[in-house]
């Protein structure tokens, strides 16, 4: 299985999210979670559905939802959890599920959730086989280099040339063991 991380600045570019859905030809099951957007629940969950109407007219069969329905993810004493039974389920039968960043409080109420943190409960519960994150420019040539981040010393040669990737660079760290792709050659 791969997990797959689209960023704002990613979620903000129409050639990455064409290139991202155009390019996606992998043969694992695949989660995709991205970030907010918008700074509302409402614009968020709207490009969850956005996301997965444009991969259904790729022919890419998926299964979109924030996570707040059903409880897929919940906070236990302050702890985010993932229903893992019921997202393999889901996974049985299709290919990619794509996840909005959005949970139930503790009160019962829609709230924005942190995406790495979603990222992280999924890492731990389901042992991908790799995490994939973006170049923030499509166009960059740090994206055609497929970089595996493990540590800084990963990072601290590309920190040197690509000064406007320093954000991706960063959560690839924060994320790692990572790999830093373009949405046009993610899944060669």
């Amino acid at each position: 299985m791969k997990l797959i991380y689209l960023s704002e600045a990613n979620l903000k570019d129409r050639l990455s999210i064409q290139n991202f859905v155009f390019n996606f030809r992998l043969k694992e099951k695949a989660i995709l979670i991205h970030a907010c957007f918008g700074g509302t629940v409402q614009d968020t969950r709207f490009v969850t559905k956005r996301l997965s109407s444009l991969l259904s007219e790729a022919m890419v069969y998926n299964n979109a939802f924030s996570a707040d329905q059903r409880n897929y993810f919940y906070l236990e004493g302050g702890e985010m959890k993932v229903k893992k039974a019921a997202l393999e389920k889901l996974l049985q039968s299709i290919q990619l599920l794509v996840i909005g960043p959005v949970i139930q409080n503790e009160a019962g109420e829609a709230v924005l959730a942190d995406p790495m943190r979603m990222l992280e409960t999924i890492r731990a519960a389901f042992q991908p086989e790799e995490l994939l994150l973006f170049v923030d420019n499509p166009m960059s040539p740090l994206g055609a280099k497929k970089a595996h981040v493990e540590s800084e010393a990963d990072i601290a040669p590309f920190l040197k040339v690509y000064e406007e990737e320093k954000p991706a660079l960063a959560r690839a760290l924060r994320l790692a063991p990572a790999r830093l792709a373009s949405p046009s050659n993610y899944s060669e």
